[in-house]
């Protein structure tokens, strides 16, 4: 037998002990960097995908927004609950028990929980417009009434037939409210052409609205315009419900009872009203909630909340001349003041929360971010945005003109 060389030897067992401990960190190195960069491409993948949310939820509430009262002014929509603007902002609700005044339209709604803090509560949004589509006009009635009696109505010869089972308001386009219902049908029998539009009935409408009403009544309002026009109803309402602890921005379609997911990224819904004041000359907006220019102690609280005592403050105030030139009056109550304001609404500022869906443990900390917010593990994006309601702008309410020196008033 020959003598074994170095070159004949193999590895000692403390030589592999050393080598599969190397192999062992370098492994769990390798696997720990590794699931590392994959949570936090996932965590950036969703935090995209609450940016791309953002947007389509912006894009979804200024198109909504935009065409608020379209074919109605803001004139009120009058339902058996109460009057309505083309948009009514309902500060923080908690919807479980129903919002203040609201009646069956904003509540009660046991499928609903509210935020768990003050400082994650939204706002909702109620938005109406009419929609020309098929709409009908209206005509006098043998009795100068436009409506026959409680279920139909008169309408001009041969009118359009598209609408049935169909919510719709029937605006006049003058200083009447609009009367929100719901069209049966629409029909009219040869050889005589005239029209019936006819609907569920008065069960559910307003005392301004009913049968009996001078709404109907040709020339009860001196001066008044009267081309009374059946339009479709648009809009709904928007809110971000807290059930199962799950933020979801939902929607509820005009005339519709069902609420539906609109996305469970958004955290968060606010809105601010823009109010014209006719005391500034370049008709600066008063924001509410907001700065009181007026009284700086008593800053705007939201519209919805206004009292007839923050008039006297000036913390809801209706400033300047009103439209046709008079000096605005005392309102007689809440809601009357609240109306006038929300009749200057002419921009709305609209912010939204999106947060991603899932939580990153390892950025979990205590205390709040350079945002404000809680460092839960989610990240969130902000989107602040104004909306201008085109219809608002052209039909709302402006300051009366000077009368010029000399002119006969």
């Amino acid at each position: 037998m020959r003598p074994s060389s170095l070159r004949d030897r193999g590895f000692t067992l403390l030589e592999v002990m050393i080598a599969s401990a190397l192999g062992v960190v370098v492994l769990t190195t390798g696997l720990v960097v590794g699931t590392q960069m994959q949570k936090r491409a996932l965590f950036e993948e969703q935090t995209m995908m609450a940016q791309v949310t953002g947007r389509a939820v912006k894009e979804l509430l200024t198109l909504d927004l935009a065409r608020a009262g379209a074919g109605m002014g803001n004139t009120p929509l009058s339902f058996s609950y109460g009057d309505r603007s083309a948009i009514t902002v309902w500060y923080k609700p908690d919807m479980a028990v129903g919002v203040a005044g609201a009646g069956g339209t904003m509540g009660p709604d046991p499928t609903f929980a509210p935020a768990p803090t003050t400082a994650l509560a939204s706002d909702a949004l109620e938005i109406y417009w009419g929609e020309t589509s098929g709409m009908v006009t209206l005509a006098p009635c043998t009795s100068n009434s436009f409506r026959q009696n409680a279920t139909s109505f008169c309408t001009v010869p041969n009118p359009a037939l598209a609408m049935s089972a169909t919510p719709a308001i029937l605006v006049s386009g003058g200083l009447k409210v609009s009367c929100p219902v719901n069209i049966v049908s629409v029909s009219y029998s040869a050889p005589d052409p005239t029209g019936t539009l006819t609907i569920n009935g008065p069960a559910s409408e307003s005392a301004a609205c009913n049968p009996g009403a001078p709404t109907w009544k040709k020339g009860t309002v001196t001066g008044d315009v009267e081309n009374w026009l059946a339009l479709r109803m648009g809009g709904g309402a928007y809110r971000v419900n807290w059930k199962n602890n799950i933020p979801t921005l939902e929607y509820r379609a005009a005339g519709q009872t069902a609420w539906v997911v609109v996305s469970r990224d958004v955290e968060q819904l606010t809105v601010r009203e823009g109010v014209m004041d006719f005391d500034r000359a370049d008709n600066t907006l008063d924001w509410y909630p907001g700065t009181n220019a007026y009284n700086l102690a008593k800053p705007h609280p939201p519209i919805s909340q206004c009292k007839t005592a923050d008039f006297g403050t000036k913390a809801c105030w209706l400033g300047g001349k009103e439209s046709d030139g008079t000096t605005p009056a005392a309102p007689a109550s809440d809601a009357e003041l609240i109306t006038r304001l929300r009749q200057r609404v002419r921009q709305l500022e609209v912010t939204l929360v999106v947060r991603t869906r899932r939580s990153n443990q390892d950025a979990v900390q205590a205390g709040t971010d350079e945002e404000g917010y809680v460092r839960d593990g989610y990240k969130r994006r902000r989107f602040t945005f104004k909306v201008e309601p085109r219809n608002f702008m052209s039909v709302g309410m402006i300051r009366k003109p000077a009368e010029p020196t000399g002119a006969t008033p």
